[in-house]
């Protein structure tokens, strides 16, 4: 079934006893920077111009280019790139306000993960693109397949088709901006950025239960997709109101792309001592951001600490 609502597997993510971050990577200093993408042309947002719309794409590749590391979970240790994708649904376009809320929130959140890294001696620097990507998903609303699956100590109802259904409508609007599909999107952003990882977060304008679909299951070298919704609801619908860019939700997502499980629905005491607590950010037990932190186990599967 694949990662359905919140749930990752950390086996796929096992970490090598020391992991190190590339020899370049400098250490976390709690800023976010917003970098420009090479050959990339945009309309400014009207409510702020510090981030642009995608319009069209030039030829060739900028002068920088990193390999990707890993086809699993990577690290989120060196310079990691955040770009968002904007999906316009049931006939309701994202505004510029909303877009610019949802880019402010993610600065945030990033902004959190640095200063969090600090605490824990972590070597990462975390950039979002200055440029942001909007398209229709032409696809109508359709009934939605319900499936049983494990949630902490107990089972919940999640939606079974949301993984498949969302890799694909990232694929027909990176097709609607004039590429391939979304894995050429990705390469092609990529190729114009000097950043070790880069990572999407992908915004359906409507309600939902937010996941994520690691590189390993979107089955496209350099595809990892953390799917946001701009409101969270257990099943996927029209949005009821304004969108709502939660900074908790989106650093919860994130951390899911590099290895982070998910705590919650089980007793502390499930863990060894002193690895988590109430506030780790994988339990999600606070709504605002700066009541949680990152705690030593979370740290570990991320490749922040060594592995015991």
């Amino acid at each position: 079934m694949g990662l359905m609502g919140e749930i990752v597997s950390f086996l796929r993510g096992r970490r090598a006893p020391h992991p190190e971050p590339p020899l370049d990577a400098a250490p976390a200093d709690g800023r976010v920077e917003i970098v420009p993408v090479c050959g990339i042309r945009g309309e400014p947002n009207r409510k702020d111009d510090r981030f642009r719309r995608f319009l069209g794409i030039e030829p060739g590749e900028g002068p920088i280019r990193k390999k990707s590391r890993t086809r699993g979970f990577p690290l989120l240790l060196g310079r990691v790139a955040l770009g968002s994708l904007f999906l316009d649904q049931h006939g309701k376009d994202w505004s510029d306000g909303e877009i610019a809320e949802a880019m402010g929130s993610l600065i945030r959140a990033g902004e959190w993960i640095e200063r969090e890294a600090m605490r824990h001696g972590a070597a990462v620097n975390l950039d979002v693109l200055d440029t942001y990507f909007v398209a229709e998903d032409p696809v109508r609303e359709r009934d939605v397949a319900i499936a049983i699956l494990p949630e902490g100590d107990h089972e919940g109802l999640f939606d079974a088709d949301a993984e498949v259904r969302l890799v694909a409508a990232a694929s027909r609007a990176a097709g609607a901006m004039g590429f391939r599909d979304v894995a050429d999107l990705a390469e092609r952003v990529k190729s114009r950025l000097a950043c070790d990882t880069l990572v999407w977060l992908i915004h359906p304008r409507s309600a939902g239960r937010s996941f994520v679909v690691p590189e390993a299951d979107t089955g496209m070298r350099g595809v990892s997709l953390a799917i946001c919704y701009a409101r969270e609801d257990d099943f996927p619908g029209r949005l009821s109101g304004p969108p709502f860019s939660d900074p908790a939700t989106f650093a919860h997502e994130l951390l899911h792309l590099f290895g982070a499980s998910d705590k919650y629905g089980v007793p502390l005491a499930t863990f060894p001592r002193g690895t988590v607590t109430d506030r780790d950010v994988m339990r999600l037990e606070f709504e605002r951001l700066s009541r949680l932190r990152i705690d030593p186990g979370t740290a570990r599967e991320i490749g922040w600490r060594p592995v015991e």
